[in-house]
């Protein structure tokens, strides 16, 4: 295993940097972000979440840039407004609507400005929308949004199947990534995770390899092949397991910070 000398953390949330409650050990990250802040090292949040939604969990002082939604928004330390953020494609947008409409698949659909979904959805999947995307709108006709639309993501009971399905269904105009238990994300190609880390370290003058990343899903996978060090929670599903080099402990033992303790030096 190549050592490492670290100058970027990159951290997915759920599953990982989070406790299954949603928290973690405040009072240890903010020694440990004191600690990467004395060595120069920058801290990313890495997740398919909502830039809202993440920023929550953090304070300004806490000097956090974020790859929000997968990489499509991404945000500089400090920023209200995204930086980066893809071309909008509205006939993609409106093929998309009407295919997850059709087969009634519960999901919400993204915006810089914010997410919306569909009023048919029930009350339990729209209070799933609001709990990871906290600008968050119903919309009787999500076509009148179309044009505005990046992406989408989805809540259903088999995400790996799904996923699958509308791979062959998109063929490549939307690219299905499976982010958490019940959770399918369609993403915009060649847009994830690695790719929002890129633009932040080019921004950054820090080489990639000079990084550390931790993930336990499918959409973190191309994230942990761009990093020098790739690690996976104890909890990540195999492919993740195998795409990594070192496994940290489980997110409910605070697997992340107990990894970086280790590679920051007090």
């Amino acid at each position: 295993m190549r050592l490492v000398q670290v100058r970027l953390v990159a951290v997915d949330m759920d599953g990982t940097f989070l406790r299954p409650d949603m928290t973690y050990d405040r009072e240890r990250f903010l020694r440990l972000r004191q600690r990467m802040r004395a060595a120069g090292i920058r801290f990313v949040v890495a997740s398919g979440n909502q830039y809202w939604q993440l920023r929550s969990f953090f304070e300004p002082e806490d000097e956090v840039a974020y790859a929000a939604e997968n990489g499509h928004f991404v945000y500089d330390v400090g920023d209200e407004h995204p930086f980066f953020a893809p071309e909008l494609r509205p006939e993609v947008a409106r093929t998309m609507i009407a295919t997850l409409d059709e087969r009634r698949l519960p999901y919400l659909a993204s915006a810089a400005a914010g997410a919306a979904s569909p009023s048919w959805l029930s009350p339990d999947d729209l209070r799933w929308a609001r709990m990871y995307f906290h600008r968050h709108e119903v919309v009787d006709d999500m076509t009148t949004i179309a044009d505005d639309l990046v992406k989408a993501a989805l809540r259903v009971a088999d995400p790996i199947t799904v996923a699958h399905e509308l791979d062959a269904v998109f063929a490549g105009r939307l690219t299905p990534v499976v982010s958490g238990p019940e959770d399918v994300d369609l993403n915009v190609p060649h847009h994830d995770k690695a790719d929002g880390l890129r633009r932040l370290a080019e921004r950054w003058g820090i080489d990639l390899a000079d990084a550390v990343a931790f993930g336990d899903n499918h959409n973190d996978l191309e994230m942990l092949r761009e990093v020098g060090l790739p690690v996976a929670m104890s909890n990540a599903r195999p492919a993740v397991l195998d795409a990594a080099v070192r496994i940290a402990p489980p997110n409910t033992a605070d697997g992340v910070l107990e990894v970086l303790d280790e590679l920051i030096p007090a």
